[in-house]
């Protein structure tokens, strides 16, 4: 029963320094992505508040996380922090790849350029939004990692509709920038949920065609 204390407590501290330097490295690329990205090309926001509200509950999503794994010190389920890293690195992943394929017109706004094309390529061909199904895979399988199910249940019920609400406030900018292209772009690929057809969660075409004709 020593042997196994000793350990179990090894194993806990192992984990306490990787997981501290996991969020290190991820701290400085969230801000590093957010702050200092000066490749993309400029344009119009829209509805900028999101992404302080989103920034906000990220952060405490974080800070909740550390908070209860280091106070209520729960012994950790190693098949739910498995769970965590192979969401969150996914996620990471999946991220990526739409950045890339992004390239210049990325952004962590609601921003619309004025020689964007519509991007239909890449992840892109399987859904509309994969960077906003990134992020929610992201942020719950972070929480996952050290068995912080508080903070999981900040991410699942305070950023993740935060999120669908942005993104529906993008469906709408998108359809002002690009119209028809965009409609029959949404009738092929579903809307954050791969092999969901027509792609009907948020918004439907009719919504988006009360936009008035002169704001497009």
């Amino acid at each position: 029963m020593r042997d196994e204390e000793i350990f179990t407590g090894e194993m806990r501290s192992f984990f306490t320094w990787m997981f501290l330097f996991f969020m290190g490295v991820m701290t400085v690329h969230r801000f590093w992505e957010t702050l200092f990205r000066i490749e993309r090309e400029r344009g119009e926001v829209e509805k900028g508040w999101t992404m302080y509200v989103l920034g906000i509950v990220h952060t405490l999503v974080g800070i909740i996380a550390i908070i209860e794994y280091f106070w209520l010190k729960r012994r950790l389920n190693y098949y739910v922090t498995l769970t965590g890293l192979i969401l969150f690195t996914v996620a990471f992943l999946g991220k990526r790849w739409a950045v890339k394929t992004l390239g210049k017109y990325h952004s962590v706004q609601i921003e619309i350029r004025e020689d964007q094309p519509l991007i239909k390529n890449g992840p892109y061909k399987y859904v509309r939004h994969p960077i906003y199904l990134c992020v929610i895979f992201e942020l719950l399988g972070f929480p996952l990692i050290p068995n912080s199910y508080y903070a999981f249940l900040i991410a699942l019920f305070g950023y993740v509709p935060v999120l669908l609400v942005r993104l529906f406030l993008e469906e709408k900018a998108l359809f002002k920038k690009f119209g028809e292209e965009y409609i029959e772009y949404k009738k092929r690929v579903p809307c954050i949920i791969p092999l969901l057809k027509k792609g009907r969660i948020l918004i439907n075409s009719s919504l988006l065609k009360r936009v008035p004709i002169e704001d497009r």
